[in-house]
């Protein structure tokens, strides 16, 4: 995953630099008065070296929050205060020139940042840039097949064909919101100009369109590309034999007019098989001939097909390929067919599973014999390989509409508990089989029912489905995704610890606090949730102990403060001492400070902040010291003793073979880095930092 930019704001960075900007302008203040002291002639050496903290300060800060020429114009102000020799009138009007440019780029919006996140904003709902609109449909008639706004080309290709434009803005939208991408024409003409340039992994007709008859022309046009285009009929006409004509012509959905959005994609998602998600058939047949011809037929219509030969091997295969269908010969040596089909019959996990037999015999009592034991279907050998595509599209279609309904949430398109109960167990089963952590995770809307009830269940649903959509954008197509429920969501990540999934969700989180819902009366706000998550096999060793493990942890958040993620087993009072910390952040630049804490606490580390080397010292070392932290964040520049002699004290006592200081200083000579490690330091920072490449650093020091 892409980290953000350093110069990038999300909403919570902005409501800090929104507080906290006056105090820094108040250091661009007292630069100027430096400049009139030169001028006087009374800028004694004392308030010269404040002058040139303050200018220090400012270049390791704004830069974090998004002002790089800021952090520039600052650090040219410090080099020029700390010269050697004395500071003249050039001098006075330069540090002067640098105090005005940097006030008027600190007046500014940051980079990357919209005007609005600059705006003050409250703890509970910080100001963010509102999200980006869907990507923008192409017309073929307007826009000449120009690639849509933000479309990177990864969803699947929805034709959508309709002369009415209000009717295509909506659908395209919907579409958009899915993650297809969407292309609008409003002619036959221009749909068959768009089936030209690219070919479409789906359609949206209306049979109006330009006359019937170019309507149904279209229709079988589709039905006639190799492979063939499956396509949902739109239509105002409702007779029995529209539906028959549709029917004969290949159409795989009628829907009458006028049909709201969300049905009409609803009836195209099950018919799209995109590249990046092929179905997988597992085929076990003794004959490899068999096999082979099988293989060939399925993979050049785009399906994943593995092959077994050894029955005896089935349930070690089926375990690892997690088919979408079965093809299982009747007669096999060892373990036959009908045996295996009432195996996977017997096991919860596995009775959904579509199961269509290759045999050669089809008299009356074998194919009673394999429907008795659980058969979906079968196809008579030899094998016809559009006989047999036929039939596994048509299981594969069939089961994905079942699964839809038993197995989905209607409202978000998420799978719901039952339909990822399964999916999980199977990641559990393959985490075990290959010694792999699988991270769970649990998250609840903060204060959702002040949601309801202030703005209306319409709203709130608004909101469900969008969160849901953003999960579904954050994590892999191979992790599981699944709302249980109100306003609580399920994930499951195979392959990551609990520090990594913590890590993942936040950073969700933090995407999420930058988008704007709306109010019936125009109002905006914001929404947050609280999250836990749990690791197997160290927080359990099956689903219902993983979830109880992470639930807790969710609750442990929500009573820490809401609006954070934290690990299971998580405990505020853990360390060495009464007083442990993760993290101490020893800076006297408040805004920072905030910045780093917002960040740290989101990832359920507890932390605590000073501002002067003599108070990290105090309460870290002595006899019985007053705080125990696992990591330090030291600036070098600090009031009354500076980074370098925190660290010595540090070190001379011990501590550093338990405590892993990070320095943090704007300056990066090799000089500076090699001081500080060889003092006992475990990392150097330069300032101004990547928050998320800070966190990096800080989740190895603790590791």
């Amino acid at each position: 995953m892409t980290e953000p930019s350093p110069g990038r704001l999300d909403g919570a960075v902005a409501g800090i630099w929104a507080r906290f900007r006056e105090p820094v302008l108040a250091r661009v203040d007292r630069l100027e008065q430096a400049a009139i002291a030169v001028l006087e002639r009374r800028l004694d050496d004392e308030a010269r070296r404040a002058a040139e903290r303050e200018a220090h300060k400012l270049a390791g800060s704004v830069g974090t929050f998004g002002f790089a020429e800021g952090s520039r114009l600052a650090r040219e102000a410090e080099q020029l205060l700390a010269g050697p020799g004395a500071l003249g009138q050039a001098e006075a009007l330069r540090l002067a020139d640098l105090a005005v440019a940097l006030r008027r780029e600190l007046s500014g919006v940051p980079a990357g940042a919209s005007p609005a996140s600059a705006a003050p904003a409250s703890p509970e709902s910080p100001a963010s840039p509102s999200p980006a609109s869907p990507a923008s449909p192409r017309s073929v008639a307007d826009d000449a097949g120009a690639a849509a706004d933000g479309d990177d080309g990864a969803g699947p290709l929805l034709l959508i064909a309709d002369a009415d434009r209000e009717t295509t803005e909506r659908l395209a939208m919907e579409a958009a919101g899915r993650g297809m991408r969407p292309v609008v024409v409003h002619s036959a003409a221009d749909a068959r100009a768009a089936i030209a340039r690219e070919r479409p992994d789906a359609a949206l007709l209306d049979l109006s369109l330009g006359g019937e008859e170019d309507g149904l022309a279209l229709l079988r046009a589709l039905a006639e590309l190799e492979p063939p285009v499956p396509a949902v009929v739109l239509t105002r006409r409702d007779a029995f034999l529209d539906r028959v004509e549709v029917a004969r012509l290949g159409g795989r959905g009628f829907l009458r007019k006028p049909v709201p959005p969300a049905r009409a994609l609803d009836a195209v998602q099950p018919l799209l098989h995109t590249p990046d998600q092929p179905a997988t058939i597992l085929a076990v047949d003794d004959d490899r001939a068999v096999l082979q011809a099988i293989h060939a037929v399925l993979t050049a219509r785009g399906m994943r097909v593995r092959l077994l030969s050894d029955p005896r091997r089935f349930w070690e295969a089926l375990e690892a390929v997690v088919p979408d269908v079965l093809l299982l010969d009747v007669q096999m040596p060892h373990v036959d067919g009908v045996e295996l089909c009432r195996v996977v019959r017997n096991d919860p996990r596995w009775r959904t599973l579509p199961i269509v037999f290759l045999t050669a015999q089809v008299d009356s009592a074998s194919v009673q014999r394999v429907f008795d034991a659980g058969a979906d279907d079968f196809v008579a050998k030899p094998v016809l390989g559009p006989e047999l595509a036929a039939r596994i599209g048509n299981r594969l279609e069939r089961v994905q509409l079942q699964r839809r309904l038993a197995e989905a949430d209607p409202l978000t398109g998420l799978a719901n508990r039952r339909g990822s109960e399964t999916a999980l167990e199977r990641l559990l089963a393959l985490a075990a089989r290959q010694a792999e952590p699988l991270a769970v995770a649990v998250l609840d809307l903060d204060r959702f029912k002040q949601v309801n009830d202030r703005c209306g269940h319409a709203v709130g649903d608004e909101v469900l489905t969008r969160v849901a959509r953003l999960l579904q954008k954050r994590f892999r197509a191979e992790d599981v995704v699944a709302r249980w429920g109100g306003e609580e969501f399920v994930v499951g990540m195979f392959g990551m610890d609990k520090v990594e999934g913590v890590q993942r969700l936040a950073e969700t989180l933090e995407q999420l606090r930058e988008e704007t819902f709306r109010e019936p009366g125009g109002d905006a706000f914001r929404v947050t949730f609280s999250g836990g998550v749990a690791e197997f096999p160290g927080d359990g060793r099956d689903l219902h102990a993983l979830y109880r493990a992470a639930d807790r942890a969710m609750y442990q958040a929500k009573e820490a403060g809401r609006d954070r993620v934290l690990p299971a087993g998580w405990n505020p009072a853990r360390g060495e001492g009464p007083a442990g910390v993760d993290v101490l952040v020893v800076e006297d630049d408040a805004a920072l400070a905030r910045l780093l804490q917002h960040a740290l606490e989101t990832r359920g580390y507890r932390m605590r902040w000073v501002d002067n080397g003599e108070d990290a010292v105090r309460l870290l070392s002595g006899a019985s010291p007053e705080l125990r932290a696992r990591a330090v964040l030291l600036d070098v520049d600090l009031p009354g003793m500076d980074g370098h002699a925190v660290l010595r004290h540090l070190a001379q006592a011990g501590l550093t073979e338990r405590t892993r200081v990070i320095m943090l200083t704007v300056r990066s000579h090799e000089a500076e880095v090699v001081r500080a490690l060889e003092t006992g330091a475990f990392d150097h920072v330069q300032k101004p930092f990547s928050v998320p490449v800070l966190l990096q650093r800080v989740r190895r020091a603790l590791r």
